[in-house]
């Protein structure tokens, strides 16, 4: 491509080599899909005839089907914190289905463990970096393992688990189920190049167009991204599954102490904790909630969970005079969240509106504050405030705004009866309503379903 002038600013000539590199990648996926699927064939042609030939000489009894269906699921990270795709391989495997995780591997975590009856299997990426190539093999790694497992149902986690997922579906005959956590086209850009940016959401775009129409099921986790699925890709039924909490009742809760965790150590007894749950990302309002403390009397913020947000955030935290105040805490198991939750004073959700997903999202740190009997101030989203202030758990503010967070912390630390009167409330309603046992029947009614297409 011959140009007549520096490069410098020309938006005609990048937006075309984007599309014509978006067009690359899509032409490239197109051959490897229809080459995996052709290989997996081969082989399955071998398998027939091998089975024919021994056939032939010998009589063998049918072969028995499995005593329970075998549910195979991918889900594209280690599989170390993600609490619902724990849940629900507890619930299905409850229910009587066997079930296998396929998870990315990483340095330090085993390529296969046993976790409650689940087994765990990861994949190795390829060391070799070639952009597109090294992604492309992966893909086929992937599907690759999901077929050498013979599934009765597979269920991939995201959009990004979609590829491989169909390719495995298409050679085994076997219905998949697509788990919307996110709205995976609709997410900020964070770290990554706008180019990249650009082309990822080219290439997602595509996938789901192709592949989401045909899950036999699709689930998600709040209404609005119900709504969304349904009208973009024209389906007749988006189940509702939720991110409630699991294992809450209406008894005591058994409390851990927040400030026995490492980095806590200086807080004093009687200091107020505003606590947030979860990822360390750009676009949760966590800069917000940092700037809201400088504003807010006596208490201390900590901050539960890991990302590549954190050396930002101390940095804020000492430009702000807040390095004593501030805490990022290491993330805990997730079986311990709620317990170490419980002895803060107050929960806070700051997602802006920064992206579709987050404006869509219902986060489950609203419950798990819920279920640890503390108010919650979260952003005031129609699905949030439906939750919030529908149980009077707490109070909706616009996150956006540091003082308007601060005057709603303030509000709280000064009321401490409001507060426990709020962290009642809140309890009794995940008790209640928003308990993982609920999402749970809905996710086995989808599985059943599909059962019953498959006899």
């Amino acid at each position: 491509m011959l140009l007549r002038n520096p490069f410098t600013h020309d938006s005609r000539v990048e937006k075309e080599a984007a599309t014509n590199a978006l067009l690359a990648i899509a032409m490239a996926a197109r051959r490897f899909l229809q080459s995996a699927i052709n290989r997996l064939r081969r082989k399955a042609g071998a398998v027939r005839m091998a089975v024919r030939a021994v056939k032939d000489h010998r009589v063998e009894p049918a072969p028995q089907p499995r005593a329970e269906p075998l549910v195979v699921m991918l889900v594209r990270n280690p599989y170390t914190h993600d609490t619902r795709v724990e849940k629900e391989a507890r619930a299905l495997r409850s229910a009587g289905y066997g079930v296998v995780v396929i998870a990315d591997a990483v340095a330090g975590l085993p390529q296969h463990e046993l976790r409650e009856d689940v087994d765990v299997f990861r994949v190795e990426r390829p060391r070799w970096r070639v952009p597109g190539l090294s992604f492309l093999l992966h893909e086929w790694r992937l599907s690759r393992r999901l077929v050498s497992l013979r599934p009765d149902v597979l269920h991939a986690h995201d959009s990004n688990a979609l590829m491989p997922v169909a390719i495995a579906s298409r050679c085994t005959r076997a219905p998949f189920v697509y788990d919307a956590h996110d709205l995976w086209l609709h997410r900020p850009r964070r770290e990554r190049s706008k180019l990249y940016h650009f082309l990822q959401n080219a290439y997602y775009s595509l996938i789901e167009r192709l592949l989401v129409p045909r899950a036999a099921a699709t689930i998600t986790v709040s209404a609005p991204i119900v709504r969304h699925l349904e009208r973009r890709y024209s389906l007749r039924k988006v189940a509702l599954v939720p991110n409630f909490p699991d294992g809450i009742d209406s008894g005591a809760l058994g409390a851990r102490e927040i400030r026995s965790l490492p980095g806590m150590e200086q807080v004093p007894a009687a200091a107020p904790i505003v606590l947030y749950l979860g990822g360390l990302m750009a676009g949760r309002g966590l800069e917000n909630l940092i700037k809201a403390m400088v504003f807010v009397d006596s208490a201390h913020a900590a901050f539960l969970g890991s990302g590549h947000q954190r050396e930002e955030l101390v940095a804020l935290s000492c430009r702000l005079g807040l390095a004593d105040r501030v805490h990022l805490l290491d993330p805990v198991p997730g079986s311990e969240v709620i317990a170490y939750s419980a002895s803060a004073t107050i929960g806070v959700s700051p997602i802006v509106p920064s992206c579709l997903n987050y404006r869509y999202s219902l986060p489950n740190k609203l419950f798990q504050y819920m279920a640890a009997g503390i108010p919650v101030v979260a952003s005031d989203f129609p699905q949030v405030r439906d939750v919030v202030i529908g149980s009077g758990a707490g109070l909706v503010v616009d996150t956006m705004d540091p003082r308007a967070i601060a005057e709603a912390i303030n509000r709280l630390v000064r009321d401490p009866s409001e507060g426990a009167a709020m962290g009642a409330r809140g309890r009794h309603a995940v008790a209640q309503t928003y308990r993982w046992e609920a999402a749970a029947r809905t996710l086995l009614k989808v599985y059943a379903r599909i059962g019953e297409v498959r006899k």
